[in-house]
């Protein structure tokens, strides 16, 4: 009988936030002209852990982030800010320090041109710089 397990995962790639979470208020999401694309039109990973890094930032009570994937065609790029998106929440430590948060099991897409953005639900504007996002694919295998 096939056992299904995990495969080993691909080494967490560079950053490529960009400056997408630069200077974001609270209650807002990346705007389109910084949305970050990610390529997995070639690797055609099922799943990611997407790790967020947000620079010193001062969340209040209930804060949040909320990572977004939004997938086109594999021709089109998707429109940010319509749907229909994946949407991934974590709550953020209260209080003035800087946010780690993953995302375990994020699901990609086929496709070259995927796009991830950062809606901010902390109760403050981000810095105006210092943010990472890191993508750290995996498969699953049968053996």
């Amino acid at each position: 009988m096939a056992t299904a397990r995990w495969a080993a995962p691909a080494t967490r790639g560079s950053n490529i936030a960009g400056n997408a979470i630069n200077s974001l208020a609270t209650g807002s999401e990346t705007p389109s002209a910084n949305a970050i694309l990610y390529d997995n039109g070639t690797s055609k990973n099922l799943y990611a852990a997407v790790t967020i890094k947000v620079a010193s930032l001062t969340s209040t009570t209930g804060g949040s982030v909320t990572l977004r994937v939004y997938s086109g065609d594999g021709t089109d790029a998707p429109d940010i800010g319509g749907g229909p998106f994946d949407s991934y929440v974590a709550a953020l430590t209260v209080g003035t320090s800087a946010k780690v948060v993953t995302f375990p099991m994020v699901r990609l897409y086929p496709f070259s041109n995927m796009r991830f953005t950062v809606v901010n639900n902390s109760g403050a504007s981000t810095a105006s710089s210092g943010h990472e996002l890191y993508v750290c694919a995996y498969n699953e295998e049968v053996s």
